[in-house]
């Protein structure tokens, strides 16, 4: 099994795959670039070192990130070499257990994503299981057990090389402030490898939900149970909480755990309402409050940079996000957000302009009267009062803010539901 993961065709998909995906080095510093340069000198080296057990993977770089939800998650990033390695893993995994997998499972599988699991979602609010159960795992991927998940791997993976090398993958130690930490749970978050192990994980979960006859949506440790009613979906949700902590070792956090109608519950960033057609996913609150807190970021008024290479950076983010709700109604919601983002705009640029002297000559390249610009120039008024006035709304355009580059939310929304695919 061991050849099988080392075999050319296999290494270099993975290659390809970790060399495209980019990313920071970890603690050697090697970058991915350097990646393929590598290989061609130490490949055979390295998979002869593989093979007769003496590589060892290298501890992982800490890193944190601000969690949505408030906190901080910790990603451990691995060196590319190490990337490379557990990429290889992790497709050879998924050929073995893809065919068992649950059809209600949809994270990080291939041919499967986010759009389907809302779409399942709203498919089971139509059907009158209107009480939905959402479980949210405490720290999920820290809190895998290993010796379970490896006895679990036993049973299908005979060749204890392939085993022990996944165990030096889930024991590799955590580097901070040069001192390592050796890791005695959980999976690492930041590896290729940590997919495909966390849906081998909660491949248990999805298989005792499916004999209890649950309509169900999950997509990595994100799990929603769909019910008829009130009393069943209590009842589920205590039941689920016992069978994740007794069976899977892991840990059920029940302040976050809760159970709501479909019009409060929400799914990878949606939530939904019902239409006189049916059900529809929309943006979820907290999806709108990060995006404009990532565009409060880019946008800010002591940000000296050129207004055109900040509304580039600005139109990079907003084409990712657009792309992910594009299946959601959101024509108003997003024609607002277009609003606020120019507002922000054009705050910056009257800070830019800063002197009265500099605010009137660019007023009248923009089409401003003189008399107009001396007047509007020399205001008085607050950043945020002057960016809705007349002066600045008359001058600095929405078609002079496309011209400078700014597609926006709205226009670049309506495109895409035109021509968006078929998700089945």
């Amino acid at each position: 099994m061991l050849e099988e993961i080392l075999d050319y065709r296999n290494i270099t998909k993975a290659l390809e795959q970790v060399t495209s995906n980019k990313g920071a080095g970890g603690v050697d510093g090697m970058q991915t670039g350097e990646l393929r340069e590598w290989m061609e000198t130490n490949w055979q080296n390295w998979k002869a070192d593989i093979l007769e057990g003496k590589y060892r993977p290298q501890p992982v770089r800490k890193v944190e990130i601000p969690k949505p939800q408030g906190g901080k998650r910790t990603l451990g990033i691995p060196t590319v070499i190490d990337r490379l390695l557990s990429q290889a893993i992790g497709q050879w995994l998924s050929g073995q257990y893809e065919r068992g997998f649950s059809e209600q499972s949809y994270g990080f599988r291939e041919g499967r994503n986010a759009h389907q699991a809302v779409e399942q979602a709203k498919r089971y609010l139509d059907e009158g299981t209107e009480w939905v159960v959402e479980i949210d795992l405490d720290q999920f991927f820290d809190r895998v057990n290993h010796d379970k998940l490896l006895g679990k791997l036993a049973k299908r993976i005979s060749d204890k090389r392939t085993l022990k090398l996944i165990r030096s993958y889930l024991n590799s130690g955590i580097m901070e402030g040069g001192l390592v930490s050796v890791r005695q749970e959980g999976t690492p978050q930041g590896s290729p490898l940590s997919p495909v192990l966390s849906n081998i994980v909660l491949d248990e979960l999805d298989k005792e939900l499916e004999a209890r006859g649950h309509k169900f949506v999950r997509y990595a440790d994100d799990i929603s149970i769909y019910v008829k009613s009130e009393r069943a979906a209590q009842r589920v949700k205590e039941s689920t909480t016992e069978y994740l902590e007794k069976e899977l070792k892991l840990r059920v956090n029940r302040e976050k755990t809760k159970v709501s109608l479909g019009q409060q519950s929400n799914l990878l960033g949606f939530s939904f309402y019902r239409s006189k057609a049916g059900w529809e996913a929309k943006i979820a609150p907290k999806s709108l409050k990060r995006i404009k807190e990532k565009i409060r970021a880019k946008t800010k008024r002591n940000d000296p940079s050129d207004t055109a290479e900040k509304i580039k950076k600005l139109e990079a983010l907003i084409a990712g996000w657009v792309e992910y709700f594009r299946i959601a109604r959101a024509t108003k919601v997003l024609q607002k957000l277009d609003e606020w983002t120019r507002t922000r705009i054009r705050i910056g640029l009257w800070k830019q302009w800063k002197l009265p002297r500099t605010r009137i000559r660019n007023l009248r390249k923009l089409g401003a009267r003189p008399v107009d610009a001396y007047s509007w120039g020399n205001s008085s008024w607050g950043y945020c009062r002057m960016a809705h006035s007349r002066a600045l709304l008359s001058t600095i355009t929405n078609s002079h803010l496309r011209k400078l580059g700014y597609v926006g939310f709205s226009d670049r929304y309506h495109w895409k539901t035109k021509h968006q695919k078929t998700l089945f």
